[in-house]
């Protein structure tokens, strides 16, 4: 039996990608969210101007749990395809930049709104990482 006052919404799966023309250079994040049927059920993209790819790619995890949170989502899987944020995020690797510090916290902050989040790399070839590749490459075609 649930206690916590909101309804219950079963697992979504959340697909992020950060891209980053030169590093810094102009850049755009993207997210997909997926219910338990596989069935898309959100996605976004947005430009960031002027960025490094990390940044990107934390920015699209804010996005894609701000979304999420509004959503009353309780369980995540979230996947990315940037090895170096997934690792910071899990406590795999230490973070030195304070920028990226300040963006994990908001990805902690945020993540303290679900009752359980896994995180997950995989490969940039994936299908739905690869979607969101795609959209992010379209934002930045749209802002030469």
């Amino acid at each position: 039996m649930r206690t916590s006052g909101h309804q219950y919404k079963a697992m979504k799966k959340v697909y992020t990608d950060g891209a980053s023309r030169g590093n810094p250079g102009p850049a755009a994040c993207s997210y997909q969210i997926k219910d338990e049927n596989d069935k898309r059920i959100a996605s976004c993209v947005f430009f960031l101007g002027q960025t490094t790819n990390n940044v990107a790619e934390y920015t699209a995890i804010i996005h894609a749990l701000s979304w999420a949170s509004h959503e009353n989502c309780d369980e995540l899987q979230v996947y990315s395809d940037s090895q170096l944020v997934i690792r910071q995020i899990t406590g795999v690797y230490r973070i030195n930049k304070p920028h990226l510090k300040a963006l994990y916290d908001e990805v902690m902050a945020l993540a303290h709104r679900f009752g359980h989040i896994t995180w997950e790399y995989v490969p940039r070839t994936h299908p739905d990482i690869a979607y969101c590749d795609k959209l992010c490459n379209e934002e930045l075609d749209r802002h030469p």
